[in-house]
């Protein structure tokens, strides 16, 4: 049964599995809420403390100040300190880039590893949140013209149209799309500069799907460059839901990054 918890400025609904000694947190893209890890959450709670919780102003969370993602960092500290989470495993993924790594620059103390799935966001980057900005408008004009959805790749549409409905069903959980959230991802929103990203002494993993119609795959490992030690990882026949699309693909990746972060 999910819970909530009351944070600076609005309030966030999490659920708990698992009572292993080391914790992981999953936090979700914009197409996603906290039901968005059903392949990841059975896999893992008979080892693991998993959490996983709908960022402010997504799912049911509120968002109270209207702060947006500028506070989304903040809220996963607050989360983790309710919790009596001192370190965790952080799990991102697309939006979700733009929480675990500027908490994880910010608080390396408390990140025992970091999965960038999907993204690379987080990071201020202009160059290549514009080539997003146009991956994106691109996909939206293909999507309008009857070509393939943006959150998944083609091959996926093909195989699984059962999955595909599941996934947009979770997805409409969530409140409609506000306009006025830019696609900007900069440090005024809380992004980190690229001289901060030597504070990532963890184990960081990025993850891309190479049919990756939002934040195509190219632009995920030039950031995995950035991140000193950071290690990148392509996933065929997958689109921007790598969690979704290839589970097992997905899980086996996180599994690598668990024996790093609890080695």
């Amino acid at each position: 049964m999910a819970q909530t918890l009351d944070v600076t400025g609005g309030q966030l609904v999490y659920d708990e599995f698992g009572e292993g000694p080391e914790t992981i947190v999953f936090v979700h893209g914009a197409g996603g809420n906290h039901l968005s890890w059903w392949q990841q959450i059975p896999v893992y709670r008979e080892r693991f403390r998993c959490v996983t919780y709908e960022v402010r102003g997504w799912g049911q969370s509120r968002d109270d100040s209207g702060e947006g993602r500028r506070a989304f960092a903040r809220d996963l500290g607050e989360l983790m300190d309710a919790l009596g989470i001192a370190e965790a495993v952080l799990v991102g993924q697309s939006m979700g880039g733009f929480t675990i790594l500027p908490f994880a620059v910010r608080n390396p103390q408390r990140v025992r590893g970091l999965l960038m799935a999907d993204t690379f966001l987080g990071i201020d980057a202009p160059e290549l949140i514009e080539e997003m900005r146009q991956a994106v408008q691109a996909a939206q004009d293909n999507q309008e013209s009857g070509g393939l959805t943006r959150m998944v790749g083609p091959a996926y549409l093909r195989r699984n149209p059962n999955g595909v409905f599941l996934y947009n069903q979770i997805r409409g959980l969530n409140p409609p799309p506000d306009p006025s959230q830019s696609l900007s991802f900069g440090q005024d929103d809380g992004a980190v500069a690229k001289a901060e990203l030597s504070a990532l002494t963890m184990p960081v993993f990025f993850l891309a799907g190479a049919e990756d119609a939002i934040i195509p795959a190219e632009l995920i490992e030039r950031a995995a460059e950035m991140v000193p030690g950071a290690q990148y990882f392509q996933i065929p026949l997958a689109g921007h839901s790598v969690y979704w699309e290839q589970p097992e693909d997905f899980n086996r990746i996180l599994d690598a990054l668990l024996a790093e972060a609890f080695a």
